[in-house]
């Protein structure tokens, strides 16, 4: 009899725990979560999850504003990027991780930041906590997946005084205190990384359905003995071919056999309800958006109920809480962090953000959920 592993196949999925922040033997950087890939799976769920992708949008909207004030189009490196650039790269590594990562290189003299770049943060890992419990240096790879192919580059870490010579260009690393890490941040809306997969998941699983058509909504059965690997995936193969798919739907399923017990045999799976999808893609929704701090879907252009009309009201006061309690902390954070540099660059001027210009007096339109 051969082995049920052979027949049936099991994909196991785990859910995403908070990721250990440890150091590795022979590393001499911190391995940031499983395999040292965290920030990439980051990634991975902001472009997977059209609720998170659009929360993080909105919330990085609202953070550039129009732009900063009086400093945003002085131009910082040698490739001619301005400040407001930076600042727009930097805000989205910051809502997305939890930080930012700059390149400020200095002058000869040492007493200058001449150019500024931003490093993308899923780039760099922090060294080793030195006895003073602070981190002097960070390293570079532009992929973390193949240190071979992409090794890893020493950088000091940001220094007024120890910045000539091989030390001119440095890596300022920022993000806010936790007391889960000395050495890497954890996104804000952490607590719902299972609920963003879970939302890429249900989508792939629909997208999966439509396309696949049969499966798994029917279960088949050969009485006629177990075939060989090769054949079972020929099988099942022309199965797939004949009846899965969108454009095979209505299709007539037509067999022959020598009596009823070689016949095969179509058992229908009952999946679940659309009432259940719908409850489920509710709680998402709103456990995704609690993480992020978004009071009212309709900041983000969801209505959470039936009706027409003008939202105006509605809309205005969620943004002006939403801008209160959640873009100008994070405008803050930034603007301190990046002032470090811009002092050392001679730009007196703090950075601070235009806000954006809405017109709560038209009626906004919004999407049915």
């Amino acid at each position: 009899m051969k082995d049920l592993n052979e027949i049936m196949h099991v994909i196991n999925l785990e859910a995403i725990n908070l990721p250990e922040f440890k150091e590795v033997r022979g590393k001499d950087w911190v391995s940031y979560g499983r395999r040292n890939l965290f920030p990439y799976k980051l990634v991975d769920l902001l472009n997977s999850s059209a609720i998170h992708g659009t929360a993080v949008q909105a919330k990085l909207d609202a953070t550039k504003g129009e732009g900063l004030a009086e400093i945003g189009e002085q131009i910082v490196n040698a490739k001619g990027e301005t400040l407001n650039e930076i600042y727009g790269k930097i805000a989205l590594d910051y809502i997305t991780f939890g930080g930012f990562s700059l390149n400020p290189i200095w002058n000869r003299a040492g007493d200058k930041v001449v150019e500024l770049y931003h490093i993308p943060f899923t780039c760099v890992r922090s060294g080793k906590v030195n006895d003073m419990d602070e981190v002097t240096e960070y390293y570079y790879s532009s992929d973390w997946h193949n240190t071979r192919k992409y090794p890893p580059k020493r950088f000091p870490s940001y220094n007024m005084k120890e910045n000539r010579g091989e030390d001119a260009s440095q890596i300022y690393y920022h993000y806010d205190y936790s007391p889960a890490s000395d050495v890497y941040p954890l996104p804000s809306y952490m607590g719902a990384v299972n609920d963003i997969e879970l939302d890429a998941r249900i989508a792939k699983f629909h997208n999966a359905n439509i396309s696949n058509g049969m499966s798994p909504s029917l279960l088949i059965n050969l009485p006629n003995g177990v075939p060989s690997p090769d054949e079972q995936k020929q099988i099942h193969r022309d199965l797939n071919d004949s009846f899965s798919g969108e454009n095979n739907a209505g299709r007539v399923f037509l067999t022959f056999s020598d009596g009823a017990d070689r016949a095969p045999q179509l058992t229908p799976v009952q999946s679940a309800n659309d009432s259940y999808y719908v409850v489920l893609e509710e709680r998402i929704t709103s456990r995704i958006l609690t993480a992020h701090r978004i009071t009212s879907p309709l900041l983000i252009g969801i209505r959470d109920g039936g009706g027409l009309g003008n939202n105006s009201e509605e809309i205005e006061t969620a943004y002006t809480h939403f801008m209160s309690a959640v873009i100008q902390p994070i405008q803050k954070s930034i603007n301190k962090g990046l002032s470090r540099v811009t002092r050392a660059m001679g730009i007196e001027v703090p950075p601070t953000v235009v806000p954006a210009k809405l017109d709560f007096d038209e009626n906004i339109e919004v999407i049915e959920e």
